[in-house]
């Protein structure tokens, strides 16, 4: 595996990094199920029997393996359950993780409460909202809730590159006055929100600004580097207690030198909570800011 795709995997298996023990040759064939059963059965006297416990797999890039997940699962809660474990899909008190590529596979038992996700394999899942925008709005969500971040429930909001507006939309709903600047429309179901002042302009014509904000969102499509210095722009007008939410999209390549390079950035002028690739990001890491 090259160092770049290393990196890669490595992000994305974010959601139960502490679970990863082994990594294991796979070759998309129905031998892969034995291959992981046989290194399961290594992990055994890691197994508390008296605890309950779940199979958590997912697959990674486009492969067509001649098994599904439900498979894999099945396979590899036999053999735990052969020594007596009593197994709780919902509920586990420990998880054997497996990640598959269509060459590679990572294979772990933890405790759950050593993953950074409950969700199998860090799937999280949103119930879509009846004037959804877009699949965005589950981005800010998750990244909410994985980061431990409490809405106001009143104050002023900045979404820089709104369009189409998900993102306003969703904090203008609770109670939040949002500044939503972007030349661009915004759907009507953002648009018309009395919540909702739209500035059909750039960031950086839009800043310096009297205003000050609660909340500060970028979710702009361009390079990581470029969308961290904008958001620098907008630190100061951050509040004391406030925090920021955004994306970094990242390229196929280096893209964990522009990731600690945007990082780097974003730290000159806040204090960097957390950075990660949730389950609704794709090339993206969200990162969360606080003043």
């Amino acid at each position: 595996m090259s160092t770049e795709k290393q990196k890669t995997v490595l992000v994305v298996l974010a959601p139960y990094s502490d679970a990863v023990r082994d990594l294991l040759a796979v070759q998309g064939k129905r031998d892969d199920l034995e291959i992981l059963a046989y290194h399961t059965r290594t992990l055994l006297l890691e197994l508390d029997t008296t605890r309950s416990y779940s199979v958590q797999t997912r697959t990674l890039e486009e492969g067509r393996w001649p098994y599904t997940r439900f498979d894999i699962n099945n396979r590899l809660a036999a053999i735990l359950g052969e020594w007596g474990a009593p197994l709780d899909v919902q509920h586990p008190e420990q998880i054997l993780s497996v990640t598959l590529t269509p060459t590679e596979a990572f294979l772990g038992l933890s405790l759950a409460r050593e993953n950074l996700s409950d969700w199998a394999g860090g799937e999280r899942r949103f119930k879509r909202e009846p004037n959804q925008i877009s699949r965005a709005e589950f981005k800010l969500l998750e990244a909410l809730e994985t980061f431990d971040l409490q809405l106001p429930t009143t104050g002023v909001a900045l979404d820089m590159g709104a369009a189409p507006g998900g993102w306003t939309r969703l904090l203008s709903e609770r109670g939040l006055r949002v500044i939503a600047v972007d030349p661009a429309e915004l759907d009507p179901r953002a648009e018309s929100h009395p919540n909702v002042t739209h500035i059909r302009t750039t960031v950086e014509n839009y800043l310096p600004t009297r205003e000050t904000f609660d909340v500060i969102l970028n979710d702009m499509r361009m390079d990581a580097r470029d969308s961290a210095r904008v958001m620098l722009m907008a630190a100061q007008y951050l509040k004391p207690k406030g925090f920021g939410i955004m994306t970094l999209k990242l390229p196929e390549k280096g893209m964990g030198d522009v990731a600690r390079a945007a990082l780097r950035i974003l730290g000159s002028g806040y204090s960097v909570l957390g950075a990660r690739q949730l389950f609704h990001n794709r090339d993206e890491v969200t990162v969360a800011l606080g003043g």
